[in-house]
């Protein structure tokens, strides 16, 4: 079992995949999109705590820069329903704390806007991990700036499924409740 890589940035074959060379070695690695967004450059040192996911065809790594998001993605599995690529999705779409959030609050609207989540399963996401994920940490502000933007485009009237998809294109954690929210508006105005 691989714990972590520490290596040069080579290449990004897909728009999840990255090659990572380590002692001689190409590693592929799954990433999840906001850590793609801030890749090093090109032979720059990079580090990422590795979980190796073995099928029938196919062994494949998942990488992730912080030890909560890869333990996140390792509960996730254990999730009936939930295969690596959704739960990558996932950890794509929201901040390990957000996920936190949405379980403990059986948001499964939220945890549902993810392709390949449908209700049934979202709804299994949270039965099935609110316990695990009760002592985790997420902040003494358990609301971020995500859901903010998700209630004020409801209350605008939008529709639930577009405010998801514009959500998700824009949430950032650099990003202040007022630019998202900006930034969503102008999605759903074309």
């Amino acid at each position: 079992m691989i714990g972590y890589v520490e290596g040069k940035w080579i290449a990004e074959l897909t728009n999840s995949v990255i090659v990572l060379t380590a002692g001689g070695i190409g590693y592929q690695l799954n990433l999840p999109a906001p850590l793609l967004a801030r890749r090093p450059a090109a032979e720059e040192p990079a580090r990422y705590f590795v979980v190796t996911v073995v099928r029938d065809n196919e062994i494949s790594l998942y990488g992730f820069d912080q030890l909560e998001n890869k333990t996140l993605f390792e509960l996730l599995l254990k999730v009936s329903g939930i295969g690596p690529k959704v739960a990558l999705s996932l950890l794509s779409a929201f901040s390990s704390a957000e996920i936190v959030t949405a379980v403990a609050g059986d948001d499964v609207a939220l945890l549902g806007s993810i392709s390949g989540i449908g209700k049934k399963t979202a709804t299994r996401l949270c039965l099935d991990l609110k316990d695990r994920l009760a002592n985790w940490e997420v902040g003494s502000d358990r609301r971020s700036a995500h859901h903010d933007v998700i209630s004020a485009l409801t209350n605008l009237g939008f529709p639930e499924k577009e405010i998801f998809a514009a959500v998700r294109q824009v949430s950032t954690d650099h990003l202040s409740f007022s630019d998202q929210l900006k930034k969503a508006l102008a999605l759903l105005a074309k």
